[in-house]
């Protein structure tokens, strides 16, 4: 139970920090046309915390979502926000789901406390790749049909790629944050 309360708390401490710094930066609102980011860093926090988390992840996940739409945009109706928060989350569930059941990139699911080896990366790829294309396909679908509008190529497309973009920076920033506090905690010691 200890480890339960340690990861919700970090995966959601982390994500609700990237949610914000990423809307913050890319001054998204979703009252003036919001079409989407081209770099959107919470696919990335998704992406890691359920690979490596698996289902514990996503309340947590969806928690920080809620709270950073909550704080970004205090006095909006943001019900098909967080349709489309859950609709994103079960993409990245299912992709892992997917991608395990086969055995594709990697042999066992990974475990945080497990070494990252090229079959660790490659199937992290794979989950961002094939969890960006189901949300942009099923994310704007749910949208679509709350908002009663129709499906734009457009978005679909710019969804998939800040996906992909958003998740390869936040993994890098993540990779690099990682290695800066490891060294600096090896010297300390």
């Amino acid at each position: 139970m200890k480890l339960f309360i340690q990861v919700t708390l970090a995966v959601y401490f982390i994500t609700l920090f990237v949610f914000s710094f990423w809307s913050t930066l890319t001054f998204q609102n979703p009252q003036n046309g919001w079409v989407g980011s081209l770099v959107y860093l919470p696919h990335g926090c998704k992406v890691i915390f359920i690979s490596f988390f698996g289902i514990r992840a996503a309340p947590a996940l969806f928690l920080a979502e809620y709270t950073g739409q909550y704080l970004e945009w205090p006095n909006t109706d943001l019900t098909y926000l967080w349709v489309g928060s859950v609709s994103s989350i079960l993409s990245v569930l299912v992709s892992v789901y997917i991608l395990t059941s086969l055995k594709i990139g990697t042999d066992t699911n990974l475990r945080i406390n497990k070494k990252l080896t090229f079959k660790n990366y490659k199937f992290i790829i794979f989950v961002i790749f094939l969890s960006a294309l189901f949300n942009s396909i099923f994310t704007n679908l749910v949208l679509s049909m709350i908002n009663q509008v129709t499906i734009n190529v457009p978005v679909i497309v710019r969804f998939y790629i800040g996906d992909i973009i958003g998740s390869l920076v936040f993994i890098a920033w993540l990779f690099i944050f990682a290695r800066l506090f490891i060294k600096n905690f090896q010297i300390n010691r």
